[in-house]
């Protein structure tokens, strides 16, 4: 074992000494707060950023299905529009957007879409902006992201024909 050369007890005086002229008393705490606000204001943001996304995504893939689902069952070729539609809007409301963020397209398999076993694939985008963006940065820079989603039903086999002549 090695000494050093200097007893605990002169250790102990110049600490003292040191924290009676203010050396670096308190610094610490400012340093912690400084650390905490650089580390955490961006992992927060990151967070809700990625939990709209997930939001935005699955209110896509749901909308899709559901909209697809509610083309395939209408009564009439004439309500199945609206009935998607508004299938669409209910899982676009459900996690928060409106139907000025999204856009669908339908795409029919067969002439006049209800015919029996006709595939009708519904696809969705919805464009989820990016939180705390002021709308003035909004503008200037693209501060949105683009999710889509596309879902398909098949009108039932034994279901009479409901197709635009």
């Amino acid at each position: 074992m090695r000494s050093t050369g200097r007893s605990p007890l002169a250790v102990l005086r110049r600490w003292a000494r040191r924290a009676a002229r203010g050396g670096d008393a308190g610094s610490a705490s400012v340093e912690f707060v400084v650390l905490a606000l650089v580390l955490l204001v961006p992992v927060a943001y990151l967070v809700v950023t990625l939990a709209r996304l997930q939001a935005g995504s699955y209110a896509a893939s749901a909308g899709s299905r559901a909209a697809a689902r509610a083309f395939t069952t209408a009564p009439t070729a004439d309500e199945a529009p609206g009935r998607a539609r508004a299938a669409l809007d209910l899982a676009l409301a459900d996690q928060g957007f409106t139907d000025a963020d999204a856009s669908a397209t339908t795409d029919c398999e067969r002439p006049g879409c209800l015919v029996p076993d006709a595939a009708v694939r519904v696809e969705v985008q919805v464009l989820v902006p990016l939180p705390f963006v002021p709308p003035l940065l909004r503008a200037a820079v693209p501060a949105a992201v683009p999710v889509q989603a596309s879902g398909v039903a098949v009108v039932d086999a034994l279901a009479p024909s409901r197709a635009v002549p």
